[in-house]
């Protein structure tokens, strides 16, 4: 039986000052551009200068936010690493297809793509580590950090006394980008951030970057932040409120026994209408949180949501920036994320005290 999982630190790069200490949302950074790319901490006080010279932006953000988790955890080791990316070292794929394009396949440099391969970072952590043990990538587009999250519950309750480092890393790339404006999933029409929504919702998606990364175990501690206790995915559903409930009933629970419900409104007027009925069928006069409206949207940033989703359970409190609607609530001690990205890869993530 998969067992609860214990968060005992956690760190995050993000388009807002995730990485200042005591951040809780109570500023945020608003932005009149599209894409977004994260603000870069210093990542000199946590790598060395020659190492950073040779690692590309998803590199440097897994090993500062899993380093910055580590401290917070108070822990220097770890047995596992598991991480979830939707696109990977996204600048140097890209780099090493136009090489090839360029030279027509003559004389490549191997180091772009030695570098793009999807788990560049998860290696990068380990070696910067000296973890020798259990490494796993999952690329699953919009579902990659689930399905690392579930792979990391799975690996501990087979290995209950292991402590692992669970995270998620995507990039933004030029190219990339481009082809997404084209194919119509960038918002053209005045994209900022805070993105408005609801009635102010026009098409389109924020494309940002991001890391999250964790210190779990299934074993507790005083200094622990919070628990997962569940976590599923679902590539197409014709009712989300259906695919809702039967979660909350495998697990014992019904949506009376939510407190807040953190929902992927990111401003694009086609989708954001599935949280809308959701909202309305099952968790009206409940607590609805918004995440991507203020972080922008990538494959893993659910991952930011979990971090934030622990953030308000330790605080006790909602940001008021980011109350979609409902009430502030008097206590907090289980939530609910749901999210999808472009009406596939539906996630749901149980969190609690």
């Amino acid at each position: 039986m998969i067992k609860p999982l214990y968060i005992h630190g956690m760190a995050g790069i993000s388009i807002q000052p995730t990485t200042e200490p005591g951040y809780f949302f109570d500023r945020i950074v608003s932005y009149a551009q599209n894409p977004i790319p994260a603000r870069d901490p210093d990542y000199k006080a946590l790598i060395p200068p020659l190492q950073l010279r040779r690692m590309n932006k998803s590199m440097r953000m897994a090993i500062f936010t899993s380093q910055r988790a580590l401290q917070q955890a108070g822990r220097t080791t770890i047995d596992a690493v598991i991480t979830g990316t939707g696109l990977g070292c996204l600048r140097d794929s890209e780099r090493f297809v136009e090489a090839i394009l360029a030279d027509e396949g003559q004389s490549l440099n191997p180091t772009p793509f030695i570098q793009s391969t999807h788990n560049m970072a998860a290696a990068a952590i380990a070696l910067a580590l000296k973890c020798n043990g259990y490494n796993m990538t999952y690329v699953n587009n919009a579902n990659s950090f689930e399905s690392a999250l579930l792979d990391g519950m799975i690996y501990l309750s087979e290995h209950p006394d292991k402590t692992i480092l669970l995270g998620a890393v995507d990039e933004l790339g030029e190219r990339t980008t481009t082809f997404w404006d084209m194919a119509g999933y960038l918002k053209r029409n005045e994209p900022t951030v805070p993105t408005p929504l609801a009635a102010g919702a026009t098409t389109g998606e924020i494309a940002a970057e991001g890391s999250t990364f964790f210190v779990a175990s299934q074993r507790p501690v005083p200094s622990s932040l919070g628990k997962v206790v569940a976590v599923e995915t679902c590539l197409e559903t014709d009712d989300s409120t259906i695919l809702i409930t039967r979660f909350l009933q495998k697990h014992g629970l019904d949506t009376s026994a939510i407190d807040g419900v953190l929902m992927g409104y990111n401003g694009d007027s086609r989708y954001d209408s599935l949280y809308h009925e959701v909202t309305n069928a099952q968790f009206a006069g409940i607590p609805c949180v918004g995440f991507k409206h203020v972080l922008g949207e990538y494959d893993t940033v659910i991952a930011a949501a979990l971090a934030l989703s622990i953030q308000i359970l330790h605080e006790q409190h909602i940001p008021p920036a980011l109350l979609v609607s409902g009430p502030q609530p008097q206590q907090l001690s289980r939530l609910l994320i749901y999210t999808q990205r472009r009406g596939k890869n539906h996630g749901l993530v149980l969190v609690e005290r």
